[in-house]
């Protein structure tokens, strides 16, 4: 190979552009962290947020202070990173509860034992509404035989304008003891303490422990059609008998042990999508990273169910998220919710009637 003049004047414009491309990313990097840091404080778990604002004033003045009485402007540099890492502490310190004084609809965690092939659970939420915040609470027992498990549907709750914005849950179709066909659904939320909201924003800085909650179609799905009034979609989703007990066994092992293991909610890394994207990659050939945007904007995680082709009876996803969309004009928030969503809620189809 010969080297000529050319190729070194080309490297003369190439290193500076690197060390400049390089600088800038720093830079961004630099920022992107100093913002993390900033909302950790004004988002810290109990803390107030007025306070956060005068903590932030008082670090950030006395930085730029000492920067320019020394003139120096590394320390200001320097010192943010500082201020980042003990953020970062700070927040670690902080570790998930078990013990906390809950809503009164996140009060009791279920319990699961099984007897043969039946599995008992126990504090299966089944409340009356009449308002979110005006219900009759109710607690009971379930016997789901394993062997009558018959069928898995995803639900997407529309919580905001943009599609992005949703809840995620799933729920079991079954055949009981006395062969009378029943639902049950589990919905991966905050486990909300008394009198507190959801808020995106304090969901990404350790406030909000995660539970599994378990109840009928009625109460999980029900409040949101019929007392939110939000747009429901429900996806059947074609998974074989095998797989669907292996499913259900998988999530209600999971609800237990947050009881005694508790975890942080995140609204990025651990909501409602990972996590029953948690259990249903465990059945897929090829399981979906919860980095997906799809997973990350919980609205379009019913792409991945199009895409995966586990959804029967659709040519596009259009046609699916209008053949599944929930029609409330028929059916009340009564005992036979269950059964009128299956008859008279999709107008596509008529299953065999669910009770509850």
């Amino acid at each position: 190979m010969i080297y000529t003049s050319d190729m070194f004047e080309d490297s003369e414009l190439i290193w500076p552009t690197l060390q400049m491309l390089l600088k800038v990313l720093g830079w961004i990097f630099w920022v992107l962290v100093l913002l993390w840091a900033m909302g950790g404080v004004l988002n810290f778990p109990g803390g107030r947020f007025g306070l956060g604002i005068l903590l932030l004033i008082v670090v950030f003045g006395g930085l730029a202070g000492a920067a320019a009485y020394w003139g120096n402007r590394s320390i200001f540099i320097y010192g943010v990173w500082c201020f980042d890492l003990i953020v970062l502490l700070a927040l670690w310190t902080v570790q998930p509860r078990a013990d906390r004084v809950w809503a009164a609809d996140m009060e009791h965690g279920i319990t699961v034992r099984y007897e043969d092939d039946v599995a008992i659970v126990q504090n299966v939420r089944d409340f009356s509404y009449d308002t979110e915040s005006d219900f009759e609470a109710n607690w009971g027992e379930r016997r789901i035989p394993l062997g009558g498990l018959r069928k898995v549907w995803l639900g997407v709750e529309q919580i905001a304008a943009w599609e992005g914005v949703a809840h995620v849950f799933v729920t079991f179709e079954y055949v009981d003891e006395q062969q009378q066909s029943q639902a049950l659904a589990v919905s991966a939320e905050i486990h909300r303490q008394q009198g507190e909201e959801f808020a995106v924003f304090p969901g990404l800085y350790r406030n909000f422990e995660l539970t599994y909650v378990v109840g009928t179609e009625r109460d999980l799905i029900g409040l949101r059609t019929h007392v939110r009034v939000d747009p429901v979609r429900l996806y059947p989703l074609e998974i074989d008998n095998t797989g669907v007990q292996s499913l259900f066994k998988d999530i209600l092992q999971r609800a237990e042990k947050l009881q005694v293991e508790p975890e942080f909610y995140h609204t990025i890394a651990n909501n409602c999508a990972s996590n029953m994207l948690y259990h249903l990659n465990k059945l897929a050939p090829s399981p979906v990273s919860k980095w997906d945007k799809r997973v990350i904007f919980s609205g379009l995680v019913d792409r991945i169910a199009y895409s995966l082709d586990v959804v029967p009876d659709v040519s596009s996803l259009e046609e699916m998220r209008a053949k599944y969309l929930v029609d409330i004009a028929n059916f009340e928030l009564d005992e036979q919710y269950s059964q009128r969503l299956r008859d008279v809620g999709f107008k596509h189809q008529k299953s065999p009637e669910v009770g509850q």
